[in-house]
């Protein structure tokens, strides 16, 4: 029996150097609602013990859908 494949989970330090942005970055883009949400892991109401993660098949289709440069 094949287990599914599971989606990359990345943390806000991975998706910050694959895409060459800050962290504030990241974080407006998905304030502004044009970069994908993080998924949010454990916590409380406080979110002092909570972690973001990113899937990488949604930060990779965001990608996908960035436009090109013109050629010069």
């Amino acid at each position: 029996m094949t287990s599914p494949s599971r989606p990359r989970l990345l943390k806000i330090a991975e998706v910050c150097e694959w895409i060459c942005v800050s962290r504030s970055t990241i974080y407006k883009w998905v304030q502004e609602g044009t970069f994908p949400k993080p998924l949010i892991l454990g916590g409380g109401e406080d979110n002092k013990t909570s972690a973001s993660r990113w899937r990488e098949d949604e930060v990779a289709a965001w990608l996908d859908q960035r436009p090109r440069a013109r050629d010069v």
